[in-house]
């Protein structure tokens, strides 16, 4: 644990907190996270962070987190004009309710890009909720208008 209020690198011993602040956000945008899921997202997390999964945290003086968020480094076929392989999908940027209005997230997802822009990663990728869209505006985050993102949600097949 660090000081309070000052943001270090996740580890894998942080997943459990790290779910917990995923499913405080996933529920702020009416979503329902269930224990099994909470079980899996935890061993995910775990078993990733430090491979092509990296998040930043911040401790709570209370013991626990007080806020974090993930970056996904996937490989991405290259563009025009590209020179990077790889990019960044931001991922469960949360703060504790007690630990909000206190900058906690702006530090997260700073100490989060630069570590991309570290790493090489050009483009850099998130969904906002309506309560993050002016942070993630001011950090440089804009809405494409040059095509439409599409979503399927699949059912995964069990064989």
């Amino acid at each position: 644990m660090s000081e309070p209020g000052r943001v270090r690198a996740a580890v894998a011993a942080d997943a459990a907190e790290i779910v917990h602040l995923g499913a405080l956000m996933y529920k702020a945008v009416g979503a329902r996270p269930t224990p099994m899921w909470a079980v899996e997202a935890t061993d995910t997390v775990r078993e990733r962070l430090g491979d092509d999964l990296f998040g930043c945290v911040i401790d709570a003086p209370e013991g626990g987190l007080a806020s974090c968020g993930l970056v996904n480094v996937a490989p991405r076929l290259a563009r025009p004009g590209a020179r990077a392989h790889h990019m960044g999908y931001i991922q469960w940027v949360s703060t504790a309710p007690q630990h909000q209005r206190k900058g906690y997230a702006r530090a997260v997802m700073e100490a989060l890009l630069a570590e991309t822009d570290r790493r090489g990663i050009e483009v850099v990728e998130l969904h906002a909720s309506p309560a993050g869209l002016h942070l993630y505006q001011d950090l440089g985050f804009f809405v494409k208008h040059d095509n439409i993102a599409m979503t399927s949600v699949r059912v995964a097949r069990r064989d």
